[in-house]
């Protein structure tokens, strides 16, 4: 005598995805926290000017406003665009946002704008007439310390 087999039916199983999201957010969060912030600061539009006495900064100065000129002299603070001179009705004024962005770190983290370094990225066309009167502007607002950012020159 024969036996009969039974059908065995299974029910659909589906992994766990709980342990896959998990290891993914650590990912993010580890490429989060080891990423270079300092490409961040460079603008795709500067060619900055060739100087063969630039050395890379041993130190990132502990607080720093970056100051990118354009060619066509606008400046960019952080991702607000502005103008020394308020010719230009599109942008805002320099002075204000200057202002603006020292205040917020007078405000946060208590620093005097003194202490504040402020580091110039200019294009390489840009007359030294206008990065002077930039440096003036930032003295009128008490900023006194200054980087000057520049490329190695190859040998």
């Amino acid at each position: 005598m024969r036996k009969k087999r039974e059908l065995i039916t299974m029910e659909p199983t589906e992994p766990n995805m709980t342990s896959m999201i998990d290891v993914v957010f650590l990912l993010i969060s580890f490429f989060t926290l080891v990423m270079n912030f300092s490409q961040a600061e460079q603008h795709e539009e500067i060619a900055l000017p060739k100087s063969e006495l630039a050395q890379p900064p041993e130190t990132a100065p502990p607080e720093m406003i970056t100051l990118q000129i354009l060619p066509d002299q606008t400046i960019v603070v952080g991702s607000k665009r502005c103008a020394l001179e308020m010719g230009d009705v599109r942008a805002s004024s320099f002075s204000a946002v200057l202002k603006d962005e020292l205040d917020v770190l007078h405000t946060l983290r208590r620093v005097q704008p003194a202490d504040v370094t402020i580091v110039i990225r200019g294009d390489a066309d840009l007359p030294m007439g206008f990065v002077q009167r930039l440096i003036s502007a930032c003295q009128d607002r008490g900023a006194d310390n200054f980087v000057l950012r520049a490329r190695q020159a190859v040998e």
